[in-house]
């Protein structure tokens, strides 16, 4: 028999019910009462159950809420597209996630759009688990695994907002399965004399960004983006907003990285890019992908990293790109686990390089052989 319900942390009444199969249901009345009445409520629960007893077409199970929805409010049903919701979503996001996060939201929206066609501008009830699978597949044909995982995941939130404001009866994405990665590749962080090897065929730019790299911890489109005006060379310290998480920091400058800066042409005006090429590149594009191209050329000629191009593989630029164990991202590892292996405390380091939680931190600390050397001779001799 169905029921209502509230939830300590909303205002609407809750239907439960259960479907065909015996499983408990629960549904927001939100959208269709919208006084809040209990009386209406209780009577949303009970269609909801009948249409969910029944097994009612999904063409069907629309028709009863639409109907429903006109006796209560005297209004038509409002039509809400995936296009509409996800636009009315993404505004929601802006103040509580980063720019960054936002604009990866946009894209795997847009992706989606692009897959449906016509269809997403058709109600969002009629958007099928099926054609969410068929999307993830289509995804899995050109990125590699976690990437399309990671646009899953943004349809999971992206639908269970649609079902939180009734938009919904059932959620597409609640039980679509992950793509598997059958390779498991270790990303690891360089050793010092990879790091040495690397600076060895790098030009004057790419060396700088490498020991930015190194003694910052940050990410390569953070260090691309560094004007003199982030330096403070009285205080002997650099500051940054990063990019993917909206974090500010302020980092000491280590002597190696603060000899390096004083040894620079001076700077015209603070707005002066420290690294102008690839300041250019990253502005102009608004993504590193050509810059990790460049330094993977470089890992190359260093003997670190396979030569490989489209043309040397066969798969077109659309193909799903190699990865490597080694990349710039390394570095940021590499400054991490130096740390950890130096006695720093975990507190510490996660504020250097900007790490929100040990979770995350702990991800990017490799434990080195000759830190599990001088752990073992610690051990009690019997």
């Amino acid at each position: 028999m169905s029921f209502i319900f509230k939830s300590p942390n909303s205002k609407n009444w809750i239907a439960g019910f259960r479907d065909s199969k015996g499983n408990r249901r629960n549904r927001s009345t939100g959208l269709l009462a919208k006084e809040r009445n209990r009386r209406e409520a209780e009577k949303i629960a009970f269609e909801y159950e009948g249409a969910a007893r029944n097994v009612q077409a999904a063409q069907q199970v629309r028709r009863t809420i639409s109907t429903l929805y006109r006796e209560l409010t005297n209004e038509d049903m409002p039509i809400v597209s995936i296009r509409l919701h996800a636009e009315q979503w993404l505004r929601s996001k802006k103040t509580s996630v980063s720019s960054k996060t936002v604009e990866f939201y946009e894209g795997v929206s847009e992706k989606l759009f692009s897959y449906l066609g016509d269809r997403a501008d058709k109600e969002i009830g009629q958007i099928t688990r099926e054609e969410i699978e068929a999307f993830r597949d289509h995804l899995a044909g050109h990125l590699a695994p976690k990437t399309v995982n990671h646009h899953v995941k943004v349809l999971r939130m992206l639908f269970r907002d649609a079902r939180d404001r009734a938009l919904l009866v059932d959620d597409p994405t609640e039980f679509v399965k992950t793509v598997k990665s059958r390779k498991v590749l270790e990303r690891r962080p360089f050793t010092m004399d990879e790091i040495r090897s690397v600076l060895e065929h790098c030009n004057s730019e790419w060396r700088s960004m490498v020991l930015f790299g190194l003694y910052t911890g940050q990410r390569l489109g953070d260090i691309a983006r560094f004007q003199w005006k982030n330096v403070d060379l009285q205080r002997k310290t650099i500051s940054l907003v990063t990019s993917k998480t909206d974090k500010a920091l302020t980092i000491p400058l280590p002597k190696d990285l603060f000899g390096h800066l004083k040894s620079l042409p001076s700077p015209i005006n603070d707005e002066q890019p420290i690294h102008p090429n690839a300041h250019a590149i990253v502005v102009a594009q608004g993504k590193t992908g050509h810059l990790s191209n460049q330094f993977g050329a470089i890992l190359a000629k260093a003997g670190l990293r396979k030569v490989t191009t489209h043309k040397t593989t066969g798969k077109g630029r659309s193909a799903k790109r190699e990865t490597n164990g080694l990349s710039f991202h390394s570095l940021r590892r590499s400054t991490a686990t130096y740390l950890h292996e130096a006695g720093v405390p975990q507190s510490v380091a996660m504020a250097l390089i900007g790490h929100d939680s040990a979770d995350i931190h702990s991800i990017y600390v490799n434990v080195g052989q000759e830190a599990l050397k001088k752990a073992a001779k610690k051990l009690p001799a019997l």
